[in-house]
């Protein structure tokens, strides 16, 4: 049975993130596989050794959401248990656990921390989405852990036109359309806590070791002083270290770090 880590990215600018994220994959996991997606038309604009990290990297001819390959990825894959992971992401510990999970469970991400987004009421999308009681919160698409069964990739199909609907209206987001596909999908679902996909960006409370760092960002700075303390306590994120969001927000500062790791 192979476990792996799988990344797709939608544009140039987000391989040196990527690559950082891979090579902390490495560093703490090396035995795990780690699988990229990207575009031919995306693959052409890269230079230099990028695809020294990764296992596997295939290139498609088209995305079916051209800002979303990880759809192609989920249903791509020739991995057993994956791990689909944002670009922006970084390894602080370890992981084994998200794949032992998957012997419990079918599918494993973390709720969002928005609760639901605003603009998905705004919009009219919650509605739009095959029904869910409000109680149940959005779940973040940006680390999610999955068994690559049949009733899986079932899933993963309810998930990509629901997605399309959601574009078809407006809406560029893929967690209403993740929260009411998973919902209907019969799967075992599991909720992780946010050491495994620590949203850097956001104030929050956090108990034991942070394990996946999220964010854009200066993600190994973070690192450094993320669990220098493991009992319940209180983040508050280091603006200086937080580079805002791709790609309007990023600084000439941000722009320089992430350049330094294509050169590596």
């Amino acid at each position: 049975m192979t476990n792996g880590i799988v990344y797709s990215i939608s544009h140039p600018a987000w391989m040196p993130a990527c690559l950082l994220s891979a090579r902390s994959a490495v560093s703490k996991m090396p035995e795990v596989e780690r699988e990229l997606y990207l575009t031919h038309a995306v693959a052409a604009e890269l230079s230099g050794n990028w695809k020294a990290p990764f296992d596997r990297v295939v290139t498609l001819d088209t995305a079916r959401h051209f800002h979303r390959p990880r759809f192609e990825a989920m249903l791509q894959t020739g991995l057993d248990r994956a791990l689909f992971i944002d670009a922006d992401t970084f390894f602080v510990e370890p992981v084994h656990e998200l794949f032992e999970m998957l012997d419990h469970f079918d599918v494993a991400a973390m709720p969002a921390p928005q609760y639901i987004h605003p603009l998905a009421t705004e919009k009219g999308i919650t509605d739009l989405m095959p029904h869910v009681p409000e109680s149940l919160p959005e779940w973040n698409g940006g680390v999610i852990a999955a068994r690559m069964t049949p009733e899986v990739m079932g899933w993963v199909e309810a998930w990509s036109s629901l997605f399309e609907q959601c574009m078809a209206s407006g809406y560029q987001m893929d967690q209403a359309s993740l929260r009411s596909s998973l919902v209907h999908s019969g799967l075992r679902i599991a909720s992780l806590p946010n050491n495994y996909n620590f949203r850097a960006n956001i104030a929050q409370v956090v108990a034991r070791n942070v394990k996946i760092l999220h964010a854009h960002g200066d993600l190994p700075a973070i690192a450094r002083t993320i669990n220098a303390t493991s009992g319940i306590r209180t983040y508050s994120p280091d603006r200086r270290l937080i580079h805002g969001q791709f790609p309007k927000d990023f600084t000439p500062q941000s722009m320089e770090f992430f350049r330094k790791q294509l050169q590596q």
